[in-house]
């Protein structure tokens, strides 16, 4: 056989014809008999189902299920009862288009397949017939059928008492007036809650001027590192903690004590030993207490508003407070999912109550956890004697001035220590080396002294709105710690993350948290003292998931942003509804009315 007989024998392969669309997606060429045919989208709220339900009752079959009816045959009928499963039935409007008689034929029709729901007895379950319900229980008239709340009308005894606890206007019911239940959505829920519009903690006046903004997320991107701390001077004294305290217990509190004390809370634009080394230190500088520090440094963490106030003069830096401001307070459930709301003027549970009365438990415990007559003192007094009287002599406290570096900044801090601690046998303070520390008097105890701050957790009322979902403390805290301190940690996250922060910042080798709770619940005046708990502060701090870099970041970004500036005032503000900082320039002549100097309480 030839080569051109082969050919002609083999079957031959045609192309088709490829429609090409040069200027989009899809055929280019509709037919004429699908042009009258609107595109059909799909819409995420249709309910798909079976094209046809071969399971599914027969219509006529009645309003309840046969005996021995199994879970498919439930589901069919709850299916049937809930309307048909049509596709498209979400986007209805896309299909605005009808077609003549002429076309379909004069007997075509559309058939309604909905329920019909103006009937009075739908499977026999009749307002007032005194009827049977599905209850909570799981049987007729018991507790726990379908749902909690069930189909039934009646009372318990099968009489007419309206909506009642499982029937139709129940919780979980069907009726207008049902508590989540068709009738209408269910109001209180967590989306449901109308925001709380928070007052600023400062007015913000006409001629003040927005010159920065940084919301949250972008704070907790930032990161610094810096090196160890460098101590400069240090002042005052402390007393010996008494290890009493850690013994106490909920069957054997201690009454928690008033105590006549001063106690010093000066601006750093106030504190003459600021004041000398802003003279004598060269460069660009700032200055800092340790609350106005971690507070900046925990900045995402708040909630409620607060501000500093910012005086740069040439290449020196004050964050400075105002006196009775919100850092002369710690505040209370801050954190909380629904905090302490401000109601009536008498009500002791307000924000501003809880935290006055926080403030002053916390100042009590401070100075009652401790030995008045064993005495740390250094060589240097305290700076501020002058705020002291005879009646009412300063709570004593060492205050440590130190200074890190902040890639040519100098920043300069006075922290804050509250007692020194009998260590354990072995046991070496991180500052034993420390020459700024070294006592003119001390407690002689067998073993090495470690520096501690202390802090005081108060609780108000447990059942009370705003108590965050506390347990009580009387009956959860001897055997339960940890489950309060990590609702603590929830409630209260900024105000132990600034406590914790202040403790790394003074160098302490201990955290002492005291937990004050009230006498009685309705009773402000009284407390008791039901337990202590000791913590070292890095540790806690990897507990809360604090990282101090992140702090750091945060003030060497604001450091950095401030020295660009022209000399002047300017004011950081917490948005006291977004979670936001924003940085005002503001007239020298702001906040002249204020006492910003001052910071002595009694």
């Amino acid at each position: 056989m030839s080569a051109s007989s082969s050919s002609s024998s083999a079957s031959s392969f045609q192309l088709p014809k490829i429609n090409d669309n040069p200027t989009g997606w899809g055929p280019s060429t509709i037919p004429d008999f699908l042009t009258q045919i609107p595109y059909a989208p799909f819409s995420k709220s249709d309910r798909i189902g079976r094209i046809a339900d071969w399971n599914a009752q027969p219509d006529g079959a009645g309003g309840h299920l046969a005996p021995g009816a199994g879970r498919d045959d439930f589901r069919s009928r709850r299916n049937m009862r809930m309307g048909p499963e049509a596709f498209g039935t979400g986007t209805a409007s896309a299909f605005a288009f009808q077609l003549t008689a002429e076309d379909e034929g004069g007997s075509f029709s559309l058939v309604d397949r909905t329920a019909d729901r103006s009937s009075g007895n739908s499977g026999g379950l009749r307002r007032g017939g005194g009827g049977f319900r599905f209850g909570r229980g799981g049987g007729f008239g018991g507790r726990g059928g379908f749902g909690r709340g069930g189909f039934g009308y009646g009372g318990r005894d099968g009489r007419d008492s309206g909506p009642s606890r499982g029937g139709f206007g129940a919780r979980g019911g069907f009726g207008r007036d049902a508590r989540g239940g068709f009738g209408r959505r269910r109001y209180g829920g967590y989306n449901d809650r109308p925001q709380r519009i928070r007052d600023s903690s400062v007015q913000v006046g006409p001629d003040w001027r927005v010159v920065e903004e940084i919301d949250f997320v972008r704070l907790n991107k930032l990161y610094y590192q810096v090196d160890e701390a460098e101590d400069v001077s240090a002042f005052g004294g402390v007393c010996l903690y008494d290890k009493a305290y850690d013994r106490v217990s909920t069957k054997f509190d201690k009454p928690l004590q008033t105590f006549e004390r001063t106690f010093v809370n000066v601006t750093p634009s106030g504190d003459p030993v600021l004041q000398e080394m802003a003279k004598d230190t060269p460069g660009p500088c700032v200055f800092a207490s340790d609350n106005i520090l971690s507070t900046l440094m925990c900045a995402s963490r708040s909630v409620y508003s607060w501000d500093i106030i910012i005086t740069k003069y040439e290449n020196k830096i004050f964050f400075d407070k105002r006196d009775g401001g919100t850092f002369d307070f710690v505040t209370v459930n801050e954190n909380a999912t629904d905090p302490p709301a401000e109601g009536e003027k008498d009500n002791i549970n307000t924000p501003t109550a809880l935290a006055q009365e926080a403030t002053i438990a916390l100042r009590h415990f401070t100075q009652q956890a401790v030995k008045a007559t064993e005495k740390y003192t250094l060589s240097n007094a305290s700076p501020f004697e002058d705020y002291a009287s005879d009646a009412e002599p300063l709570a004593p406290v060492i205050y440590r001035y130190r200074k890190w570096d902040l890639g040519g900044v100098t920043l300069v801090v006075r922290t804050a220590l509250d007692a020194v601690v009998v260590g354990a046998p072995g046991t070496t303070s991180q500052n034993a080396d420390s020459e700024v520390l070294e006592a003119v008097t001390a407690p002689s105890v067998g073993s090495d002294l470690l520096f501690a701050t202390m802090k005081a957790l108060n609780e108000f009322d447990s059942r009370a709105p705003g108590a965050g979902g506390a347990p009580d403390w009387r009956q959860k805290l001897d055997a339960q710690r940890g489950a309060v301190m990590a609702t603590e940690i929830k409630n209260n996250g900024n105000k132990l993350a600034r406590w914790t922060t202040e403790a790394l910042l003074a160098g302490a080798d201990q955290l002492r948290i005291g937990f004050v709770s009230r006498s009685t619940p309705k009773d402000r005046n009284r407390h008791a003292v039901l337990g202590s708990a000791v913590f070292k502060p890095r540790e806690f701090a990897s507990q809360m998931n604090l990282n101090l870099n992140n702090g750091w970041g945060i003030i060497k970004t604001f450091v950095d942003l401030v020295l660009k500036y022209e000399d002047g005032k300017y004011v950081m503000l917490k948005d006291p509804n977004k979670p936001m900082l924003r940085l005002y320039s503001v007239p020298a002549t702001a906040f002249e009315d204020d006492n910003v100097d001052g910071g002595a309480d009694e």
